[in-house]
């Protein structure tokens, strides 16, 4: 596999693995630093601070200046700890994460990609970081961005732009395990990602991976890394999710595909609309413009924002 290839001849042996579709998603890095693990890695975890509503009554993700208890590292980037709180006290996956994790980084989705990218760019270049993935659990930070299925594509399209500038590697674990894309969508999204040379292998969750993410979900709030868990104990068939949503629970589930996020860029369109945008608002209209909705215009209307 390539991506075996690319860990091998890697130096220094440290990495950065953040979730980015949401705070819960830092879950699902897990597996993917115990693979890392395999080749010498030290691997940091990260998040967006961007916690769904059930978690977090505030629309939207959560600047670095709304929370406390956090040691800034830049405009972008912040390494949280089990005190990090909002300041309006609400505790965020990230510092949940990080009473079993340890220090947690901490991303700032509300400027913009450039911004996002320069952060993650300055931090691994104080931290001796030589590759940085991002993990989506579910899947559809591979879709196009207009499937019908498509519920929350903005904040995966803010990372996904971030991580092409930045030379990044997009992870996806679960296999529709956000009851997203449909398992077909997945895989001929997989399929276009494979003609431009941009898929480099997959590892699969172990029992080390399944006693580890379970006792971190006990603190963390998520829905998607869940699904594989249920997939390695044999579980079989549809479970339903918030707003309405199913996921199909397969041994698919328990494997985690490795990409180039050029190639994922490249078929993310929703992450080629809001790449220029200059702030998070502006990137949710532009993506408004082409007929697209998001987990923030959803959150706005439970809010009564809308």
């Amino acid at each position: 596999m390539e991506i075996i290839e690319i860990l091998k001849s890697l130096e220094p042996k440290k990495a950065l693995a953040f979730g980015i579709g949401g705070g819960g998603d830092i879950v699902s890095t897990i597996p993917v630093a115990n693979f890392l693990s395999h080749f010498g890695f030290e691997t940091l975890h990260g998040t967006v601070v961007w916690d769904r509503i059930v978690l977090d009554p505030k629309p939207g993700p959560r600047p670095l200046d709304e929370l406390v208890n956090i040691q800034r590292i830049n405009e972008t980037v912040g390494i949280a700890n089990e005190n990090t709180r909002t300041i309006d006290g609400i505790t965020p996956n990230a510092a949940r994460a990080a009473k079993h994790l340890g220090r947690v980084v901490a991303l700032d989705l509300t400027k913009n990609v450039s911004a996002l990218a320069d952060g993650i760019r300055d931090f691994a270049d104080r931290e001796g970081i030589s590759i940085v993935v991002g993990v989506d659990a579910g899947g559809d930070a591979i879709s196009v961005g207009f499937e019908s299925g498509v519920r929350s594509p903005l904040a995966d399209a803010i990372c996904v732009a971030a991580l092409k500038r930045i030379g990044g590697i997009v992870a996806v674990t679960g296999f529709g395990s956000d009851g997203e894309l449909r398992i077909e969508e997945l895989l001929l999204n997989i399929s276009y990602i494979l003609k431009n040379g941009g898929f480099l292998g997959c590892s699969s969750l172990s029992r080390k991976d399944y006693e580890e993410m379970r006792k971190v979900i006990k603190d963390v709030t998520t829905e998607a890394s869940l699904i594989p868990l249920m997939a390695f104990e044999g579980e079989m068939g549809l479970k339903k999710l918030r707003k309405g949503r199913s996921a199909l629970v397969t041994p698919l589930s328990t494997l985690i595909f490795y990409f180039k996020a050029e190639s994922v860029f490249e078929i993310n369109q929703a992450a080629k609309i809001i790449e220029k945008a200059r702030n998070f608002e502006e990137a949710n209209s532009l993506l408004h413009v082409e007929g697209i909705l998001t987990e923030y215009d959803f959150e706005k209307a439970v809010s009564g924002e809308l």
